[in-house]
């Protein structure tokens, strides 16, 4: 929310709270932990694979670093040695198999029990781990 609009609207809400990032943890993360909210381990729900199409999510949110050319190519091979055919930065509705950063797209595959891959860039490899403690992540 942007903060001209927070001034207009500010009497609308009962609380509003900028979320920051410290150069060091996830924000949402923080937030989490500060709220003494209780994480919640969402389970795996392993679809089977029906098709061969992977999605590689390169863009994250800041502070989510994006994938170098480097790590897409090394992505891509190791997708194609495994039979996917991938696409970069799509849709991920009725792919098998979405890897890539910390991101929406990335978090919503795991939900729906699309496999997932994480790519981790240093910041929220740790909520991905509290939300999926049996998700992947690669090295």
């Amino acid at each position: 929310m942007t903060i001209s609009k927070i001034k207009v609207e500010r009497k609308s809400y009962a609380y509003i709270r900028e979320v920051r990032f410290n150069g060091k943890t996830h924000p949402i993360e923080d937030l989490l932990v500060e709220s003494k909210i209780r994480t919640v381990e969402l389970p795996i729900l392993q679809q089977p694979r029906t098709n061969n199409r992977c999605v590689i999510i390169t863009q994250g949110a800041y502070p989510t670093k994006p994938l170098t050319s480097q790590e897409i190519q090394n992505l891509k091979g190791s997708v194609s040695n495994q039979g996917y055919e991938f696409e970069i930065d799509t849709d991920i509705s009725g792919a098998s198999l979405v890897m890539g950063v910390e991101s929406v797209g990335l978090f919503e595959a795991a939900a729906q029990g699309i496999s997932t891959k994480l790519v981790p860039t240093g910041f929220g490899t740790r909520l991905y781990k509290l939300l999926f403690p049996n998700g992947n992540i690669l090295a």
